[in-house]
């Protein structure tokens, strides 16, 4: 069956592009911000963090498509997954 594809190009940027995820039950945080963009691609870079008192090293992280962040950004909080403000 056909379903409809979102349009990205209403999905605007934020002015510093960078957000954040959380899923407590997890214990995950997840940061997308704006990679190095190629002559044909906008890209992001996803890290993925434990949840604790101090924001140590990033035990994933991937490059991705801008599009395809989209779609993992609404899915995310379809399957639980909550905005989250930076750690400070």
């Amino acid at each position: 069956m056909w379903h409809q594809q979102p349009d990205y190009a209403r999905y605007k940027e934020k002015l510093n592009g960078e957000g954040w995820l959380v899923n407590r039950q997890e214990r995950m945080l997840l940061q997308i911000k704006p990679d190095a963009p190629t002559q044909h691609a906008q890209f992001v870079l996803v890290s993925y963090y434990r949840l604790s008192a101090r924001l140590g090293q990033p035990i994933r992280q991937q490059r991705m498509l801008r599009h395809l962040r989209i779609e993992m950004w609404i899915n995310l909080q379809k399957i639980g997954w909550e905005r989250s403000t930076p750690p400070s």
